[in-house]
């Protein structure tokens, strides 16, 4: 039954290649190629992806078909990873300046009561 799934898989996947315009698949490499017909790989990977990007422009991810080409929305579990690590970041920095503010208030409250201290000895 698994054999039958992925003969089917890999039968939907070839149309996605298929789709790919033909001045895009002369710059996508053979082995790549290969892979995404064999269902080896489902997307194309990143590095052949910037490479298409450095030639054809950022417009290039539009000519390509949506399946070939992985978002950052493919994936909502690391999207809400790194929503949360840009949280804990931004909390960090305002941590961190209020650390650094209370600390200079204290060392100038301090400086202050010496200097009068020293004022009312005169």
């Amino acid at each position: 039954m698994r054999a039958l799934a992925t003969r089917l898989y890999v039968w939907f996947q070839n149309e996605t290649v298929e789709d790919i315009p033909e001045d895009l698949v002369d710059d996508i490499p053979e082995d790549v190629l290969q892979q995404l017909k064999d269902g080896v790989i489902d997307k194309i990977p990143d590095d052949v992806l910037d490479d298409l990007k450095t030639r054809f422009g950022e417009s290039v991810t539009d000519r390509l078909p949506p399946d070939l080409v992985q978002f950052a929305t493919d994936n909502p579990t690391l999207a809400a990873i790194f929503a949360v690590i840009g949280v804990l970041a931004i909390l960090g920095f305002i941590w961190g300046v209020v650390k650094s503010a209370v600390k200079v208030a204290v060392f100038f409250g301090i400086l202050a009561a010496i200097a009068w201290f020293l004022f009312a000895q005169q």
